[in-house]
């Protein structure tokens, strides 16, 4: 069946093998850590063990008692000493939890230590001496002992260094009485409330917890109550009386003054008064107003009658005016002929007499030539409207002067009002003050009768708590459960094993397989090579005269083979050393150096068995480069001496031939590096270094070259880099992957050509059992 995995189908062999490697990878974590896990579970248990064999057995002594509804249960108004009781708002459970604070309240172990004493409980609580007669002794009751004395000396000297606060005996006490009590309700029945207490004493645990229940009875019925409420309420009750007098004293001199006893009516007659005036008020407006009309119209009336009237007219007289105007008219013409004939047009003589002329003419224009005599009389219409407009004007006077009067008879009737209203209003104030004096001494009366009857049940510690189970008396430890704790130890100590083993597979940046250099590093993984105990390269055979210390240069040594451990892994490197690392054949480094990071990754040993590797595998001549100037050791491991080498070479400039080991019935070489350690510094030279590599590259086949660490010789990356290519070489569990990665960043650089990493000494710590079951 197939499956995408990132768009690529994955076979269901494939998601098994994933599945195996996975169970591979967490049994390689347990198994690389299993002595720090063994280790850590070993002391986990121990110390589990010796705790719990030591540990002083803890008795608990139990009680129970029970939450009513009772007085307790209902509250006062907001002053909580006034007011009418009303049921609590709040839920049972919070009444529940109420009890229960005050259970565990600082002040009752204070109560409980001062009854008891404070010597009696810290020698109950610590060494266990009381009650407890009836054990045994043993050895683990005096390991128990001098556990609680080793205790006690550390906390001393904590307290002394300051790194403990020091305590006083009572505090101590008290402290203690806080830690081993335990308060608690059921879940299933609220109302009952379960007390517990711890000591080493069965008789003391009992004890204390009666107390303690003793000490909250009395404290319950302290924090319930308030203090001086009965004398409160009594004072209360005295002052409202008092008030009470005082204001009905007040009322009855404000009823007095007023001159009447019922306020009310008085109001109500004078209210009655000013509407009757208002009334009249309104009449007598009414008739001035229309009086004042009458008398208008009479006035207009007057004002279109004349005095007096025509009785009879007569015509026909001749008008002796215009006669006589006539003839003044001719008289004027006359006069302005001859001042016509003396004066010019525009002269002032001219002018004023022609102006004369002009108003005789009007005037004598406006009379009748004929004359007409009249005869008048006295109008009786305008006597008699002149009559009635006197009338009418006394009659509004007498009017105005009514509305005037009730006018100030309204005004006195309403300053009358005010002062009544607020007479009234002093009075209604005063009644309204008897009232709540009435009203709060009633309730003072009745509060007081509670507050006495509440004082009386709590003389006699009347509540509604009731004790259902008092303290018993324990007859068997219920700590410590040996059984329960031992196993919990060994859980402990596994999961801490486990974390602990996560914790350093998580903390170690180590490099340790072939996915961790790909992940990682992001190189190929050219091989791995495992660790082996025994010499990886040994000599076949021995060829010529026993080996001497001057040796010639050109004498023929013993032939070279990989050991039997790591063969097959050698021989995998070289096969892909021959195909090409890529894969291609003209892509084949013929030059290929071995180095690392730090000194001790076992580059010299994975570069002999390499070079013995590949002799064996081509038919080509295999030359080995000791180049670690700073620390040879190839020498060593074929057993030679070494001289001229390459240090010769690259200071002198000698040829190659001389200074190279061959090795009889085989095509393997090894040039040495020709010093010993320290006296080569400052020998290489990169021009050297790049010719002897070009003629190097021409007489063998394949060239290996031993390079010392990167971080230790500032000339090892440059050499690299002149070669076709550089294997890395990490010992696996040793190396820290940034510092391989710092060291790639080097080479790249210097532009050399990384093949790979070559992971050295790895071990499986899983065993091949059941890596082969995974």
């Amino acid at each position: 069946m197939l499956v995408q995995n990132g768009g690529i189908p994955e076979t269901t062999a494939e998601r098994e093998e994933r599945r195996r490697t996975s169970l591979r990878d967490v049994c390689s974590v347990l198994f690389r850590h299993k002595w720090k896990m063994l280790l850590f579970f070993l002391a986990a248990a121990a110390g589990n063990t010796a705790w719990t064999l030591t540990a002083a057995k803890i008795y608990q002594s139990e009680a129970k008692l029970l939450v009513r509804l009772g007085r307790e249960s209902v509250a006062l108004d907001p002053t909580a000493t006034t007011g009418p009781m009303v049921p609590v708002v709040s839920s049972r459970e919070s009444e529940i939890q109420t009890e229960l604070e005050i259970l565990k309240s600082h002040r009752i172990a204070e109560r409980v230590a001062d009854s008891l004493g404070v010597e009696a409980i810290l020698e109950g609580l610590t060494d266990g001496s009381s009650g407890a007669s009836d054990e045994s002794p043993g050895p683990g009751r005096g390991i128990g002992r001098a556990a609680g004395a080793i205790k006690e000396r550390t906390r001393a000297l904590l307290e002394r260094a300051g790194l403990r606060e020091s305590l006083g005996d009572r505090d101590k006490a008290i402290l203690t009485i806080v830690e081993s009590t335990r308060v608690n309700t059921e879940k299933d029945t609220s109302n009952i409330i379960n007390l517990y207490f711890e000591a080493e004493a069965p008789a003391l645990a009992q004890r204390v917890l009666t107390e303690l229940m003793d000490a909250y009875l009395d404290e319950r019925v302290s924090v319930h109550s308030t203090v001086g409420s009965r004398d409160f309420f009594a004072e209360q009750c005295r002052l409202s009386q008092q008030q009470l007098g005082d204001l009905e004293q007040q009322l009855k001199a404000a009823l007095s003054g007023a001159g009447t006893s019922s306020i009310e009516e008085e109001l109500r007659v004078t209210l009655d008064r000013i509407g009757s005036l208002e009334t009249d008020i309104d009449r007598a407006e009414s008739l001035r107003a229309a009086s004042q009309a009458r008398a208008e119209q009479l006035r207009a009336s007057l004002a279109g009658l004349p005095e007096t009237i025509v009785t009879s007219t007569t015509t026909g007289y001749p008008n002796v005016a215009a006669d006589a105007m006539r003839e003044r008219l001719y008289e004027l013409q006359l006069r302005e002929q001859e001042l016509a004939s003396k004066y010019n047009e525009e002269s002032r003589q001219i002018q004023e007499i022609r102006r004369q002329i002009a108003e005789a003419q009007s005037l004598l224009s406006q009379e009748h030539p004929l004359r007409a005599q009249t005869t008048t009389a006295v109008n009786a219409a305008r006597q008699q409207a002149e009559s009635a407009l006197l009338a009418e004007q006394a009659n509004l006077t007498a009017l105005e002067a009514e509305a005037g009067t009730l006018r100030q008879k309204l005004s006195e009737a309403r300053a009358k009002l005010s002062g009544l209203e607020d007479t009234a209003a002093g009075i209604r104030r005063l009644k309204r003050e008897i009232e709540i004096q009435e009203a709060n001494y009633v309730k003072y009366a009745e509060n007081l009768e509670q507050a006495r009857i509440d004082q009386a049940l709590d003389a006699g510690r009347i509540s509604n708590i009731a004790v259902v189970q008092p303290a018993t008396l324990p007859v068997k430890a219920v700590r410590p459960n040996r059984s329960l704790q031992l196993s919990l130890g060994l859980f402990f100590g596994l999961f801490g094993a486990l974390v602990l083993a996560s914790g350093c597979e998580y903390l170690d940046h180590t490099v340790k397989a072939p996915r961790d250099i790909t992940e990682k590093l992001d190189l190929r993984a050219l091989a791995w090579v495992p660790r082996v105990r025994a010499k990886a390269i040994r000599p076949i055979e021995r060829v010529g005269l026993p080996r001497k210390s001057d040796v010639a240069c050109d004498e023929d040594h013993g032939a070279w083979a990989i050991g039997s451990g790591v063969r097959d892994h050698y021989w995998a490197l070289a096969h892909v050393i021959l195909s090409g690392v890529n894969g291609a054949t003209r892509a084949r480094p013929r030059l290929l150096a071995l180095a690392a990071s730090h000194r001790g990754e076992g580059v010299s040993a994975v570069a002999a068995n390499l070079a013995v590797a590949l002799s064996h595998e081509t038919p080509g001549r295999v030359l080995l480069v000791d180049a670690n100037l700073a620390n040879p050791s190839l020498h060593r491991m074929f057993d030679i001496e070494p001289f001229g080498g390459l240090v010769n070479i690259l200071s002198n400039g000698d040829g190659c031939v001389e200074p190279v080991v061959s090795f009889a019935a085989g095509n393997l070489s090894l040039l040495p590096a020709g010093c010993r350690n320290g006296q080569a510094e400052g020998a290489f030279k990169s021009a050297e270094w790049a010719s002897l590599l070009k003629r190097l590259k021409k007489e063998y086949r394949y060239v290996i070259v031993d390079l010392p660490a990167l971080n230790e010789v500032t000339w090892a990356v440059r050499a690299a880099s002149l070669c076709d290519g550089v294997g890395l070489v990490v010992e696996a569990e040793r190396s820290r992957w940034e510092a391989i990665v710092e060291a790639k960043q080097q080479l790249l650089m210097s532009r050399a050509k990384i093949l790979g990493v070559i992971l050295n000494k790895r071990r499986s710590p899983v065993p091949r059992w059941l890596y082969d079951a995974l």
